[in-house]
């Protein structure tokens, strides 16, 4: 087994009384979280609260990088009422609770609150300061290849949370010209023509001439610019850059340059990359799901040829599902992990990277077990073929 993540950061979340959450508690948030559940039963409206606090303490680490380096006036005033979009705010009640809490491996913990407002005033030591960036993949992308396409002749607002995920898409097709597609066995080219950009798929055997991505199926059109994202975030994504437009141009603008003396090199700082994704299989057929995961694992987790950048960047996804056949495929992938010859072979997942929970009646109920045979970890899907069975028992009940 290849035990990774040792010495982490390590991150629990507790909520209560947020929308369909009644109380959800998640004491280890791993690299691989994985919700599967009836529709409306809060998958997204979790990952949209950790991605809210995650976020929150993003801000709280670039406050705290700026105070320790001088600067006794913070940047950044954050209201937390204009952070609350798509919903959220309406989800947030009088009883709502909050909890965040990050364990590093110093031994110290930063926690931050919400409860009639929110309580972030913690500061963060030199030795723990991170940097956060996340990124949100609505289950409305099948939209962007057309959004794309048609580009300032479109006009309307779909939702702050497909805006992010369009303007993700629109920085990683700005940096990439080829992006592989090899669970359908084909690539996605990014063309100049003209004055402007243009998407096309096109069969890695070349057996018909490229379509444009907006004209593709609908399987490619909601899966390509999914798989484009998790690649410019795994390898393109500049956090010198980010952190250039968020910071440098704020001590600019305020003539503060000069005040400023950085105690933490900024490529010395901890790097994590936050991907939420709400229904990865959508309008794929059950193979193409496997093989999907298959090459999401594989870069996501800098398996195989992938190799990970030099600022030791670690990705973390996050994914709502209905599909019992991913969560049957990732076991594949976590026995993959005990052995040798078939970790070369499969894009394989470590035991302690992954979680699953089943989300019901507005709480969590881990999936994790162990194999009483093998003494392997493994995902218990066998609730997950009743609806099989129930539309089975419906059938043999029919007489004349």
């Amino acid at each position: 087994i290849r035990i990774i993540y040792s010495n982490k950061m390590k991150e629990s979340i507790h909520i209560q009384n947020f929308g369909p959450l009644r109380d959800v508690r998640i004491d280890d948030i791993k690299p691989l979280t994985v919700l599967i559940g009836d529709s409306a039963s809060g998958k997204s409206a979790l990952m949209k609260v950790v991605a809210l606090m995650r976020y929150i303490y993003k801000m709280v680490n670039v406050r705290a990088y700026l105070k320790n380096a001088g600067l006794s006036k913070s940047p950044f005033r954050l209201r937390f009422d204009s952070l609350l979009h798509d919903g959220i705010k309406e989800m947030f009640g009088p009883e709502t609770e909050v909890e965040y809490t990050v364990h590093m491996p110093s031994g110290r913990t930063y926690t931050i609150a919400c409860k009639n407002g929110m309580k972030a005033n913690i500061s963060v030591e030199n030795e723990d300061l991170a940097f956060f960036k996340g990124s949100f993949v609505t289950e409305t992308r099948s939209v962007v290849p057309m959004w794309y396409a048609r580009g300032a002749s479109i006009r309307g607002d779909l939702g702050f949370f497909f805006h992010e995920t369009f303007n993700d898409f629109f920085q990683a097709v700005d940096q990439i010209t080829e992006q592989p597609l090899g669970y359908i066995r084909m690539k996605m080219l990014v063309k100049q023509v003209g004055m402007r950009k243009e998407l096309f798929v096109v069969p890695n055997d070349r057996h018909h001439a490229p379509v444009k991505l907006h004209h593709a199926s609908s399987g490619v059109q909601t899966s390509a610019p999914l798989m484009t994202i998790v690649h410019y975030f795994a390898n393109g994504f500049s956090f010198t850059s980010a952190f250039r437009r968020s910071v440098l141009s704020y001590l600019l603008n305020g003539d503060m340059l000069s005040q400023f003396r950085p105690e933490v090199n900024l490529q010395d700082l901890k790097k994590y990359v936050h991907l939420y994704i709400e229904e990865p299989e959508l309008s794929l057929d059950p193979k193409t799901q496997c093989l999907f995961i298959n090459d999401l694992i594989r870069e996501a987790f800098y398996r195989g040829d992938n190799k990970r950048p030099d600022d030791g960047r670690q990705l973390g996804l996050m994914f709502a599902t209905h599909s019992p056949y991913i969560l049957n495929h990732l076991n594949v992938l976590l026995k993959a992990s005990y052995y040798e010859k078939a970790s070369e072979r499969y894009p394989y997942i470590n035991p302690d990277e992954i979680a699953v929970y089943r989300m019901d009646d507005g709480e969590v109920e881990p999936l994790m077990a162990i194999d009483n045979k093998t003494e392997h970890h493994v995902i218990n899907t066998i609730d997950l073929s009743e609806t099989m069975e129930d539309i089975f028992d419906d059938y043999v009940s029919i007489n004349e």
